[in-house]
């Protein structure tokens, strides 16, 4: 058995060009039905009421990540090495997540209960925690998954979990649920994707498997939990201070835009995510730093175009879809857009750290990150509502970077950046002033279309394609 594992996994040593699309696809599928099912929900609610639902998603992510969700990246690591190891390690992980998400759940409640919420939130987040069970199995099944190559079967059980969050949109529009059907939908959702995922681990997992007590797994992949729980926290605190400091209708208004800012995430993980394997393997921890710089100048490319998208057409887009009601969420959109482009860079540097054994600085930077979130929400959310938070973000996204650039030359002496991007730099400044120009004069689409036109063309007559295909094929 040893040997049959250790021939699939020289067999799969290189990255394909395939590894990402399956992998950008599975966010595409997990994003975009998330948010229509967001969406529908936002017109069903309205700002106020999806304030709540917001909080409530918070909640039950900050459930997730103290109960072992950043698990995921340690069993993918370490399934890419021994398959054994990370079937053990998944099964194993789901005991342990389960166990710990019950006195989680309570204490949340009881600080949200403290903190003068009503009892109705307090019921809704117990409901919601609930999801935490089918998701932990989900979770553990897919890490693995990604480990040996799966990809296909890991866009498999996003496409369960999103279609039943689709379809349970579709009913809630058509009878106009309100709370309570979202989060019923929520908990049916993850329980169907849960099922598929126990079908499938059944499937692959080998006859023979490494297995870890729970001591064990706690020491060896407590770095990532701590990471997780903590990113998490930096990363969406800020919806709790605002539904606390500013009320639902700000903490609606902001969370659609954030929402939406959350799809960009999908190719960042695509590229880099199906590199992960392949890196991780290097018994040395020395990472292809050719390719990993090639990524992150594929992302920034990218990047820049989204950016200049959103700029052009955000605005339209939300009133068309959300309404009036929802006029502030492009503001908001359009100043929480530019953290993409840091983000972009941040991924380049985690996903070499991540793959050479080198998880703990995520601890250090994570900590350092959500104490300026905070801070810098607390004194701002008062007086400038959900505008602080999203300026926090991107004050936030600096300050990690800044740390990052700081570990990696420590750490693995260069920092995979892309330097020689200055030219893209300055047709994209040139573009967007153009963009902003004809905003002015009246003719924003017709303008920013060929803004945007011109910067694809740009994009592509400069390689864009060739170096997206040159990156899994660098040695």
């Amino acid at each position: 058995m040893n040997i049959q594992v250790d021939a699939l996994s020289e067999k799969a040593v290189t990255p394909k060009l395939s590894h990402a699309g399956l992998l950008i696809a599975s966010q595409v599928v997990r994003s975009s039905l998330r948010l229509i099912f967001v969406l529908v929900v936002a017109r069903a609610l309205g700002p106020k009421e999806l304030g709540a639902y917001a909080l409530l998603l918070t909640m039950v992510e900050f459930l997730a990540m103290a109960s072992g969700a950043g698990y995921a990246d340690y069993l993918t690591r370490e399934a890419a090495r021994d398959a054994s190891a990370g079937w053990g390690l998944a099964f194993k992980l789901l005991s342990l997540r389960i166990a710990i998400a019950i006195p989680v759940a309570l204490i949340e409640i009881g600080i949200l209960a403290v903190m003068g919420y009503p009892h109705a939130v307090l019921a809704s987040t117990a409901w919601m925690a609930l999801t935490i069970v089918p998701r932990s199995l989900s979770e553990a099944v897919q890490g693995v998954l990604r480990g040996i190559h799966r990809y296909a079967i890991h866009l498999v059980i996003e496409l369960v979990l999103g279609g039943s969050l689709v379809g349970g949109a579709v009913v809630l529009f058509v009878s106009q649920g309100q709370l309570g059907m979202a989060i019923t939908v929520e908990l049916i959702a993850a329980m169907a994707a849960g099922f598929v995922s126990l079908a499938f681990a059944i499937k692959y997992r080998p006859r023979m498997l490494i297995w870890l007590s729970g001591s064990q797994l706690v020491k060896k992949g407590a770095v990532f939990n701590a990471y997780g729980l903590i990113a998490n926290l930096y990363d969406r605190f800020d919806v709790v201070l605002l539904s606390k400091l500013a009320g639902d209708y700000a903490t609606g208004i902001y969370s659609v835009a954030y929402r939406a800012v959350g799809m960009t995430q999908i190719i960042g993980y695509g590229v880099l995510y199906s590199l992960l394997p392949t890196l991780s393997r290097d018994a040395l921890g020395h990472v292809d730093q050719r390719r990993v710089q090639r990524a992150v100048g594929l992302l920034l490319n990218i990047a820049f175009f989204v950016v200049l998208g959103t700029i052009i057409f955000g605005a339209p887009a939300i009133r068309l879809i959300l309404g009036p009601r929802y006029a502030e969420s492009a503001e908001a959109l359009k100043i929480l857009i530019w953290a993409v482009i840091l983000r972009y860079l941040n991924y380049g540097m985690n996903i070499r750290f991540l793959a050479a054994g080198r998880e703990s600085v995520f601890v250090s930077t994570s900590l350092s990150c959500l104490a300026i979130n905070l801070l810098g929400n607390v004194i701002l959310i008062p007086r400038f509502g959900w505008r602080a938070a999203a300026a926090m973000t991107i004050v936030t996204e600096l300050a990690l970077l800044v740390q990052n650039v700081y570990w990696t030359r420590r750490a693995v002496v260069q920092v995979a950046l892309p330097w020689a991007g200055i030219r893209t730099v300055l047709a994209f400044g040139i573009v967007l002033a153009v963009a902003l120009v004809g905003d002015r004069l009246g003719s924003p689409l017709l303008v920013g279309t060929i803004c945007l036109s011109c910067f694809a063309a740009y994009l592509v007559r400069t390689g864009l394609l060739n170096e997206f295909a040159a990156i899994w094929d660098a040695t």
